[in-house]
């Protein structure tokens, strides 16, 4: 009877031997399956974001090729002289973030303020208080769709809500236009150093009034210079290009602006 009972004993240990070996055996074939299984379900399912270091291969060659544009190529493209496109540019394009460029912005405008170019100081103080918003933009080149012009749009608010300035900035620094708005900015333009509006009569500011061909290269900015007087309107000759600086003005905008010189426009001017 005893050994009966020990021989039961040793087959059940063999047959649970067996039967964790098998489980063991059959764990390791048909587990790694599984898992993987609900890791591909799990990718394919879900989505992930990019790491903002991340920057697609063609935006990467377009930024590369873009940064050895000079300044009057950065301009021709954003102005449409050359053929293009404007598109809300990433985050990630942009070598600055936004604050920069808006405190960037205020420093370069300041210089430009102080040079009696245009009616507003955006240099916040206690009493001068502005709100802003940034917008990373591109003008894109449709011929080669290689090279792009990256700048921002930036607007500023005054915190009483009595005037509002539209910056369009490189960013190297340079302003391609501001635009002042508000009830107050004519009277604003009458004291800044070196304005004489007050001496001109309604007849001799009708005369000079924005040209066509100006009108079309501000067109990238969405604002409506239809109409607009011009206060200043001077050809600049440097190294690279001929730039084209401008003061623009109506009962409750200015502008101030910088663009190029296009052919037709040189081959005016050589002509007066």
């Amino acid at each position: 009877m005893f050994q009966k009972r020990t021989k039961l004993k040793i087959k059940g240990s063999v047959c649970g031997m067996i039967a964790g070996t098998l489980l063991v055996v059959l764990t390791g074939i048909f587990l790694p399956g599984i898992l993987i299984e609900r890791q591909e379900r799990k990718e394919v399912g879900g989505v992930q974001a990019v790491p903002a270091q991340y920057i697609a291969s063609d935006s990467l060659l377009a930024k590369e090729a873009s940064e050895s544009l000079k300044l009057s190529d950065r301009i021709r493209l954003i102005t449409g002289q050359w053929e293009s496109e404007t598109q809300e540019a990433y985050a990630y394009e942009m070598t600055l973030e936004d604050y920069e460029a808006a405190a960037l912005a205020r420093d370069s405008m300041e210089v430009i303020y102080q040079n009696g170019q245009y009616p507003s100081n955006l240099a916040s103080s206690y009493a001068n208080w502005y709100t802003w918003e940034a917008f990373p933009v591109k003008a894109v080149d449709t011929t080669f769709h290689t090279y792009s012009a990256y700048y921002w749009k930036l607007i500023f608010t005054k915190y009483d809500g009595t005037e509002a300035h539209t910056v369009f900035l490189l960013e190297d620094g340079t302003v391609l236009l501001a635009e002042a708005e508000g009830e107050n900015i004519r009277e604003s333009l009458k004291n800044t150093e070196g304005n004489h509006l007050s001496g001109e009569t309604d007849a001799q500011e009708q005369e000079k009034t924005v040209d066509e061909e100006l009108t079309e290269q501000l067109s990238y900015t969405g604002l409506n210079v239809d109409g607009m007087w011009v206060k200043s309107d001077k050809i600049q000759e440097e190294k690279d290009a001929a730039y084209r600086y401008f003061e623009l003005y109506d009962k409750t905008k200015f502008i101030y602006g910088i663009s190029t010189i296009s052919d037709s426009q040189t081959k005016h001017n050589m002509v007066k």
